[in-house]
C-alpha cells in the first residue's frame, strides 16, 4: 500500500488543523506557558522523592487512584466516585469527545460549543473526534455574551460546553450570574467549567456539581507547581463518571504521577498556597508597571498571567524581548482579535524585573 493511500485513511477534519507545537528550547526567562515560576523548596522536593522511591515500578499502578480519589474528594468536594482522572485536562477532554458523541436527533454530528477565544484544546480535540466544533464571540469585555450563546445553544443543541474559570488566554473570570443563566436554561447539556487556573481566583463553582447533575467541575495541577507530572481530574455525577470510564485506558495515570498528586494535595498543600499568594501579589506588581507604559494595555486577570493589548509591532515586540532570553506568548494568525495583544504569564519577581527592565529599553 502507497503512502498515500494510507494518508487518504485519516479524518478529513484534521486537514484543517495544526498539531501543537512547544519550542524544543526554553529561554532563561519562560513566561509563555503560564506554568509555576518556582521549583519544590528542599523539604517539599525531599518528599517528592522519598513518594518516587516507594514506587514499585514492576507493578502497574493503582487503576482507580484511590489515594488520589479520595485527597481529592476532601480538597475540592463531592464524593470519591465523581471524579475521573486523565494525563492532563487534555486526555479529559478527549475522553468527553468519545464518549458523548452520539449525534442530537437530527444532526449529522454531535456538537462542542464554547465562548472564544478560549483554551485551544476545547477546539482540537473535538473536531479530531469529528465533532462539529462552534465558537461563540466573547463581548468587548471578555465576557460571555449571553445572547449570543444563548442562541447558539438553543441552535445548535451541542452535547458539551465548555467554560474555563478564569479564562485562558483572557485572564477573566466569566460572570457568575450569566453562566448561571446558561446552565440552567439548557439542562440537558453538559456544561463543563474548566478551572485550571482557579487557585488564583476569588471563587469557585465546586457546589454546582451538587447542585445540577448536567455541570462538571474540571481541574488540574499543571498551574501550581506539578506541570511536569500531566493530572488533570473532572467532577461530575457518578453515573456519568461510570459511563467516560469506558473510554478511559486502563492505568493512564501512571503510579509516580498519583503519588505526587496525593502529596500535592495534602503535605504540600500550605507550599503551594504559599507560593499561589506570592503569584497573585506579583501579578498587581506586574500589571502596574505594564500600565505605566502608554502603548500597553494589560486587560483584568485572575489567573497567572495578563494578556497585553499592544499599541505597534507585536512582533518587533516578541523579537526584541527574545533577543534579551524573555519569551512571551504571541497568538497566531487564527486569532484576529488577539492579533494585538501578547500573553505573559507571571514570573518569579527576578524574572518579572528583567521583563519589566527590558520593557523599558525596548519603549
Amino acid at each position: 500500500m502507497s503512502l498515500d493511500s494510507i494518508k487518504a485513511l485519516f479524518r478529513p477534519e484534521l486537514a484543517d488543523l495544526h498539531a501543537y507545537r512547544v519550542p524544543a528550547v526554553p529561554p532563561a526567562v519562560k513566561l509563555d506557558a503560564n506554568e509555576s515560576p518556582w521549583a519544590l523548596p528542599g523539604e517539599a522536593w525531599e518528599a517528592v522523592v522519598s513518594a518516587v522511591r516507594s514506587t514499585d515500578l514492576h507493578r502497574y499502578p493503582d487503576g482507580r487512584a484511590t489515594a488520589l480519589r479520595e485527597a481529592l474528594a476532601r480538597t475540592v468536594g463531592g464524593t470519591p466516585d465523581q471524579f475521573v482522572f486523565g494525563n492532563g485536562s487534555d486526555e479529559l477532554i478527549a475522553f468527553l469527545a468519545m464518549a458523548l458523541s452520539k449525534p442530537r436527533e437530527g444532526a449529522e454530528r454531535p456538537v462542542a460549543l464554547y465562548p472564544e477565544p478560549t483554551f485551544v484544546m476545547y477546539r482540537l480535540s473535538s473536531i479530531g473526534q469529528g465533532w462539529k466544533a462552534v465558537g461563540v464571540a466573547l463581548d468587548e469585555e471578555w465576557d460571555l455574551d449571553l445572547g449570543a450563546m444563548s442562541e447558539a445553544l438553543t441552535n445548535e443543541r451541542p452535547n458539551v460546553v465548555y467554560y474555563a474559570r478564569p479564562n485562558n488566554p483572557t485572564g477573566n473570570a466569566f460572570s457568575r450570574d450569566r453562566l448561571e443563566a446558561l446552565i440552567d436554561a439548557h439542562p440537558d447539556t453538559l456544561h463543563v467549567i474548566d478551572e485550571a487556573y482557579i487557585a488564583f481566583a476569588d471563587e469557585t463553582l465546586s457546589d454546582w456539581c451538587a447542585e445540577r447533575p448536567h455541570c462538571a467541575l474540571m481541574g488540574t495541577l499543571s498551574k501550581v507547581g506539578f506541570a511536569a507530572i500531566r493530572l488533570g481530574w473532572l467532577r461530575l455525577h457518578a453515573e456519568l463518571v461510570g459511563e467516560l470510564e469506558k473510554v478511559r485506558q486502563p492505568f493512564n495515570v501512571n503510579g509516580i504521577s498519583q503519588k505526587i498528586a496525593t502529596l500535592a494535595l495534602t503535605d504540600l498543600a500550605p507550599v503551594l498556597r504559599s507560593q499561589q499568594k506570592a503569584i497573585v501579589a506579583e501579578r498587581a506588581r506586574l500589571t502596574e508597571a505594564i500600565d505605566a507604559h502608554a502603548w500597553l494595555r494589560p486587560f483584568p486577570s485572575a489567573a497567572n498571567f495578563l494578556l497585553v493589548a499592544v499599541d505597534g509591532d507585536v512582533g518587533a515586540l516578541c523579537q526584541a524581548l527574545l533577543g534579551q532570553e524573555i519569551a512571551v506568548r504571541r497568538f497566531g494568525e487564527g486569532y484576529p482579535r488577539l492579533a494585538q495583544c501578547i500573553r505573559i504569564t507571571v514570573g518569579t519577581p527576578e524574572e518579572n524585573e528583567r521583563l519589566i527592565q527590558a520593557l523599558g529599553t525596548i519603549a
